[in-house]
């Protein structure tokens, strides 16, 4: 089930195309049009509804979807038949619209409320694959970890300099759990009861004497011990460890911007190529309906059989950036065809640990950072 925001911005943009005048009586209507959802899933909708916590992101989606519903590029005033729901199911296959709502088996629409992120993937599907073959491709690379492929040495002396400090009490140790909560931390009078779990004691006890047992190399990390790093490392890197990730990330981004460029030099027409799958343009028009800080977001999202017909690719710059963690920075500029007229686009990828300091597998977040409505082949809904 995603999170309560995205089904709230979800469903009441599917809500919105329905042709009521008034969001609440939609609602309790329980439409057969909206096909995907469950009983449980209304039940928890209009739940969510009279708590009033998410009342701006439900009217913001619903005049989306009202929008869409007499748009002449949407449904022309026709109400849907089919509002169909992706909800939490993962893409799957060579998937390239990143899809919410498909309505009448025919339009496609993404909601993107106060959402920069364009995709999530593993590092080497972006700098060495490209983004070929859609965005659920398996990982690569040396078990998948992709500071210890592109930056072993600087990966295994960050992992000294924390593994070191741990060993050597450098960092705050881990409250370890008593039969009435934790040791060294009262529990508040009256709650000795339930000030801690006895799971939660199990789990802490357990990732002590996991950090007391890491291996020497990093490479040889287990889930255990990434998950028992991604926790004691919180609150911050201890001591020199701050130093030995700064050298780590301009490591990480140096290679990874080498790589991308290697990849990018095999093949003709591989500029054009990869900036349509930066921008998330596929064989089918899609539309993009939703809301950024200063505006609405109610767009179509070209082709790239519609994108060469108005426009050309000048050039694709990617360069490493500086920044918390390693960051690759990269800029189109495209020259409109009908005009001459230059125009930049502009974006940047971030390489982290999925779940935080050591905890997971790197994974490779893509953002946006040009405005949507000033992105070459994004369209006003019309």
């Amino acid at each position: 089930m995603p999170n309560l925001r995205t089904m709230v911005t979800e469903l009441g943009t599917g809500l919105g195309m329905l042709g009521g005048q008034d969001l609440d009586e939609v609602l309790a209507t329980r439409s057969p049009v909206m096909r995907s959802l469950s009983p449980d899933n209304w039940d928890l909708l209009c739940s969510i509804r009279s708590g009033g916590a998410f009342d701006t992101e439900f009217h913001a989606a619903w005049l989306n979807g009202r929008t869409f519903l007499e748009a002449r590029e949407g449904l022309r005033g026709r109400r849907p038949e089919l509002v169909e729901w992706k909800g939490a199911v993962r893409a799957s296959g060579d998937e390239v619209a990143p899809v919410d709502l498909r309505i009448d088996h025919v339009y496609l629409v993404s909601c993107k409320y106060m959402s920069d992120i364009l995709f999530n993937v593993s590092p080497s599907h972006i700098f060495d694959s490209l983004l070929v073959g859609g965005l659920a491709k398996r990982r690569r690379g040396v078990g998948g970890d992709w500071y210890a492929e592109v930056a072993p040495i600087q990966y295994q002396e960050l992992f000294d300099v924390v593994r070191t400090a741990l060993h050597d009490g450098m960092m705050t140790p881990l409250a370890e759990e008593g039969p009435h909560g934790t040791v060294g931390s009262p529990a508040l009078p009256g709650l000795e009861s339930t000030a801690r779990s006895e799971t939660n004691g199990v789990v802490a006890r357990h990732s002590a004497s996991t950090l007391r047992d890491l291996p020497a190399r990093a490479v040889d990390l287990t889930a255990a011990d990434r998950a028992a790093l991604g926790e004691r490392l919180k609150s911050g890197w201890p001591g020199e460890a701050k130093a030995a990730y700064r050298e780590l990330s301009d490591e990480v981004a140096r290679v990874s911007v080498s790589r991308w460029h290697t990849a990018l030099s095999a093949g003709a027409n591989t500029g054009e190529a990869m900036l349509w799958r930066l921008l998330r343009m596929g064989s089918a028009p899609y539309f993009v309906l939703g809301s950024s800080a200063a505006r609405s977001l109610r767009l179509r999202i070209a082709t790239p059989w519609d994108w060469k017909q108005l426009f050309r690719l000048v050039r694709l710059e990617i360069f490493p950036q500086h920044g918390g963690q390693p960051r690759v920075g990269w800029m189109a500029t495209v020259r409109e065809r009908a005009t001459g007229q230059l125009r930049e686009v502009s974006g940047h990828v971030e390489v982290r640990w999925s779940h935080g300091r050591f905890g997971g597998l790197p994974e490779a977040k893509g953002y946006l950072d040009t405005s949507h409505h000033k992105v070459p082949g994004y369209f006003p809904l019309q």
